[in-house]
């Protein structure tokens, strides 16, 4: 690949697939936005909790709460929307503005 390509795409290094990314988040605290496709709502929930495993087909998080016992969480990978470490996001997913503007309108 020429020096003016290479410095373009960046470097060829490869790419972590999927579930290994996930597993090296495992022991982190993340928010998981599971896809919530009901019959009468559209959406995403929002779990925030310790990465505890990852399987197959699953991410299993788990949920301190003060005052009551640990919960665990089992979530099947297709229903992931989107994975974050830390606390959740400022914003929530679909309602930011769109930019830029469409002029005139």
């Amino acid at each position: 690949m020429p020096d003016a390509q290479l410095q373009y795409y960046g470097t060829m290094e490869p790419v972590v697939p999927y579930m290994e990314r996930l597993r090296q988040l495992t022991g982190q605290q993340v928010t998981v936005y599971v896809a919530n496709v009901t019959r009468h709502a559209v959406g995403s929930l929002e779990i925030t909790g310790m990465l505890h495993a990852v399987g197959i087909d699953y991410v299993e998080v788990h949920i301190m709460v003060t005052g009551a016992p640990m919960r665990q969480v089992i979530i099947p990978i297709g229903a992931i929307g989107l994975v974050t470490t830390g606390g959740p996001l400022t914003i929530t997913p679909g309602t930011a503005p769109v930019m830029p503007p469409l002029a005139g309108r």
